[in-house]
């Protein structure tokens, strides 16, 4: 990054913590995939429900949050349309800090709470990486992008660190897992009050399509120096001017053969990083490890954490890898070395003993450390960086029903095919993802989000047909409506207040 583009900004800090604090919703995303693995034996003892009925109802309790994630990103698109996306944020978050209700000893009540906890993640999965995109300036973005997948890995570590709690408090007798229930609440709490009271900062762009160009101006003003202002409302104006054209146009324009080319990268890279098997690792870490641990409380808690404490440091290495090597590449190696660990994994557990149970751990260990420093990160930041908010929202809403299928599915195929075949399953996808990338897949560095959705278009042999000036000034006039609107508006107050006088 040149100096001159360091210079722009008032505060290279600021911007920072401003896309952190939107991205801090993440935290909770990957909190409640990790957070129920190793509270749910105590939970089902203060609960009451036997061995026979435990399978069923964990089944429900963990298949529940991603059909509330789909229905949650959904949700989004519909309130991205009425509300900017810090009020939508905020709408996430209120009803994320309905979850304090599962701290309630009653299941069915625990499953419904889940369930809405899904769709405040829903709306905050599709929305975050867009309003990061919108209010981030564009020399950052690259960097920027990674924060909701470093989120999700860091929620991961969370959830599964607080099943520490359970060494000295399980059981029917236990609150812990009341403490650890409480958690989303929190976040959603603290993100809030952050975007209302330190960073209140509404997307630009929106401001501008609402005729609201003072507070625009503001926005701007406070993320650039004096000398940029200018040139970034130019900027953002144009980036109204092309959502406004695409409100005009029906939601099935995004399976135009134009917005087709990146829109099934993204969708493609959000079904490898579900099915690439870590998240089967993730869902069911707890019962895979009571087996290797011989259901050792202590020594299963050990061996959770220690995954998801990986996980979350490894991935910290992608921040100085995503500039040198650029998404693609770091998705082409990732996709590699986890294709290699989950064959290992296949091939050794055909014959589990003693001996080799602590080679799986140490290779489940490498597999999360490998996904939470490429494909966990970078498949989240590919999607917005090459698609507007509603492909954005179509890669979204695939992601969490991907996931819903894994939940589902896992236990099954690891029943029937046991843990050879799964594994092997997953390998197999890895490895034509890699080959994926290999053909498909640009290399960003370098490249502004514009020149890099250019570069597919060129490469692919798609044509993109520049706006007419008739359209532009249809567009322009749209926009120009609510501003004319808000001043006739100011006029005839002042007017009034004369004849008064």
């Amino acid at each position: 990054m040149s100096q001159s583009q360091e210079q722009m900004v008032r505060s290279k800090a600021q911007t920072l913590m401003i896309s952190l604090n939107i991205a801090l919703g993440s935290l909770n995303i990957g909190y409640v995939v990790t957070y129920l693995t190793l509270s749910i034996d105590t939970l089902f003892a203060v609960l009451g429900i036997s061995e026979e009925e435990k399978t069923e109802r964990l089944s429900l309790l963990a298949g529940i949050l991603p059909l509330g994630n789909v229905a949650g990103v959904f949700v989004g698109y519909l309130l991205k349309q009425k509300f900017t996306n810090k009020q939508c944020l905020h709408i996430a978050d209120l009803i994320g800090i309905t979850s304090a209700l599962a701290v309630i000893a009653d299941y069915h009540l625990i499953v419904v709470i889940r369930f809405f906890l899904g769709v405040s993640n829903g709306i905050s999965s599709y929305l975050m990486p867009v309003y990061i995109k919108s209010i981030c300036p564009t020399q950052y973005f690259g960097q920027f992008s990674m924060f909701v997948g470093y989120g999700i890995n860091t929620g991961y570590a969370i959830g599964q660190l607080m099943g520490i709690g359970y060494i000295d408090y399980s059981g029917p007798t236990s609150n812990w897992w009341r403490v650890v229930f409480l958690f989303p609440t929190l976040i959603c709490i603290i993100r809030s009050c952050i975007m209302q009271f330190v960073y209140n900062y509404d997307s630009p762009e929106q401001l501008i399509q609402r005729g609201n160009i003072e507070r625009a101006k503001y926005v701007i003003c406070s993320i650039y120096k004096d000398q940029y202002v200018d040139e970034q409302f130019e900027r953002y104006n144009k980036m109204a001017t092309e959502q406004q054209k695409q409100n005009n146009k029906s939601f099935w324009s995004v399976l135009e053969r134009k917005k087709l080319i990146t829109l099934q990268t993204g969708i493609v890279s959000m079904l490898v990083q579900i099915w690439c098997g870590v998240f089967a690792v993730f869902y069911y870490s707890a019962q895979i490890f009571a087996d290797m641990a011989d259901d050792d409380v202590v020594q299963k808690t050990v061996y959770t954490f220690c995954l998801g404490l990986s996980g979350f440091f490894a991935q910290f290495f992608t921040i100085y890898m995503v500039n040198k090597l650029g998404n693609k590449f770091i998705l082409l190696i990732g996709s590699f070395v986890i294709g290699s660990l989950n064959l290992a994994v296949a091939i050794i557990s055909r014959d589990v003993t003693p001996e080799n149970e602590f080679a799986i751990f140490i290779l489940l260990l490498l597999l999360v450390m490998t996904f939470g420093s490429t494909l966990g990160p970078a498949a989240w930041s590919i999607v917005p960086q090459l698609n507007d908010s509603d492909g954005t929202f179509i890669a979204t809403e695939f992601r969490w029903a991907f996931q819903a299928i894994v939940v589902f599915c896992f236990p099954f195929m690891e029943k029937n095919l046991k843990i050879f075949g799964a594994f092997l399953f997953f390998a197999i996808i890895d490895y034509l993802y890699f080959i994926y990338c290999h053909f498909f897949l640009i290399d960003g560095r370098g490249k502004t989000n514009d020149q890099l959705i250019a570069a597919y278009h060129n490469k692919f042999g798609y044509s993109v047909v520049p706006v007419t000036n008739q359209q532009q000034s249809n567009i322009q006039t749209d926009l120009q409506q609510p501003q004319d609107q808000q001043l006739i508006t100011q006029q005839q107050g002042n007017s009034k207040n004369e004849n008064e006088k």
